[in-house]
């Protein structure tokens, strides 16, 4: 039993001590986190207040001309299953809040017949929202966008979510979120 003691000890302080660096480190891991969000939206922030071009029908885009306190940019292409997935909830929250109240806009990264590409799509999928063609990445570029499907939710030029895959837009979260804010 003597000899069991120290070893034990030894084994207790050892994972205690494991412990605390796991929650430490942990601490700093999130708070990077929050921080690397941060400089991310205000990014996002940053581009959406300079964001103008025209879409696949010739519609100057400007975004900080659009009234709707909703703006949400969905970066997509034609091949990519996920993105096609995301356009029926995006269609119900047109359907549900209309236009008044929420601006989508499509930044389309097909690189080969994108205009092609998004009239098709768009027909097939009744999609209600027009698109910007960019088949060089500049926008993915400049937005920092790596991976399709890509969603920022703006409310009133500010960022209120970013998500990184195909996402539920039909959701009770999200639709929570979008009223809280169409409200205020």
């Amino acid at each position: 039993m003597k000899k069991i003691l120290p070893v034990a000890a030894i084994g207790l302080a050892f994972t205690t001590f494991i412990i605390l660096q796991l929650a430490v480190n942990g601490q700093r891991l999130s708070a990077s986190l929050t921080e690397e969000n941060k400089a991310q939206y205000a990014l996002f922030e940053n581009e959406y207040s300079k964001f103008a071009d025209v879409d696949h029908k010739g519609n100057e885009v400007k975004l900080t001309q659009v009234d709707a306190p909703i703006v949400i940019l969905n970066f997509w292409a034609s091949w990519c299953r996920p993105c096609i997935a995301e356009f029926k909830g995006l269609n119900q929250l047109i359907d549900k809040y209309g236009e008044k109240n929420i601006f989508i806009l499509g930044i389309n990264n097909d690189t080969e017949s994108p205009k092609k590409n998004v009239l098709k799509v768009k027909s097939e999928y009744q999609i209600k929202f027009n698109s910007i063609l960019d088949p060089k990445g500049t926008y993915a570029d400049k937005f920092k966008v790596i991976a399709i499907p890509s969603t920022i939710v703006y409310h009133k030029g500010k960022v209120i979510r970013f998500f990184k895959k195909e996402y539920d837009f039909t959701s009770d979260e999200f639709i929570s979120l979008i009223e809280s804010k169409i409200k205020d």
